[in-house]
């Protein structure tokens, strides 16, 4: 793909593409996300290089935000020096601890997900859990597979185990078998599954499929269930198994 002498031109080409093959693998990917992935900075970071004028795409200064590039043709350089995504493909699958930020870069400084697997190769995690919930964060520099298990129309399905109290838990977790209307429309899980039930305590696993922000602590909310705890267990066919919090293995 060339770079055409328009810049404002060339954004609205890589824009339009598709981000995929038919055969599903990732093509295109932004600029500043493949920087990082490629562990030249992070996101943040590498929209102030693009912005300063550092980063070029076949030979042309970039400095539009959201622009993107094909993985496969495209010569990106930074400061005069070619950027290659990392050939060492690795995925961590970690047990996130309470309190730990799951995201690649935080502005609070606050410990994050990346402070507890190796340094090198540069990994970014595949989807967010909120800093209260612990459990299983798959983190990876292979876009391919970051791709498949975010994008919506996958549908890959979350296993999560909740701890929690309720005046009426068997009522409560009726409703949610049954699906619950939320501000933002209508959840079925996937399945629900008790695990204890003692007085007004409960433990249960919830399947989801959608990936909408806090859903799980939503639904429970919506049926007055109060969350002691809530660790996700499985992503897709990644299982956090017996993994220790704050710990990780590499498959």
């Amino acid at each position: 793909m060339k770079i055409t002498s328009s810049l404002c031109f060339t954004q609205l080409v890589y824009q339009s593409l598709p981000t995929e093959t038919k055969s599903g693998r990732l093509v295109l990917m932004r600029l500043n996300k493949y920087l990082a992935v490629a562990g030249v900075a992070s996101r943040r970071s590498a929209d102030e290089m693009i912005k300063l004028g550092q980063v070029k795409i076949n030979g042309k200064v970039v400095k539009e935000m959201g622009v993107k590039v094909d993985v496969e043709k495209d010569v990106i350089t930074v400061d005069g020096k070619k950027v290659q995504l990392e050939p060492n493909i690795v995925t961590y699958l970690l047990n996130k601890p309470r309190g730990v930020i799951s995201t690649a870069d935080d502005p609070e400084h606050r410990k994050t997900v990346l402070d507890l697997v190796p340094k090198s190769p540069r990994v970014f995690p595949c989807g967010r859990l909120d800093e209260n919930t612990m459990g299983l964060v798959i983190l990876t520099n292979d876009g391919n597979l970051c791709y498949q298990l975010t994008h919506p129309k996958f549908e890959h399905q979350k296993e999560y185990i909740v701890h929690g109290r309720s005046k009426t838990p068997e009522a409560a977790l009726e409703i949610i078998r049954r699906g619950v209307r939320l501000a933002d429309g209508p959840i079925k899980v996937d399945a629900l599954e008790v695990i204890r039930i003692s007085h007004q305590k409960v433990e249960f696993k919830v399947t989801i499929h959608e990936g909408r922000n806090h859903l799980v602590r939503r639904l429970c909310a919506a049926v007055a269930i109060e969350i002691d705890g809530l660790t996700r267990v499985r992503v897709g066919d990644y299982e956090l198994g017996d993994i220790e919090p704050g710990k990780y293995k590499q498959v």
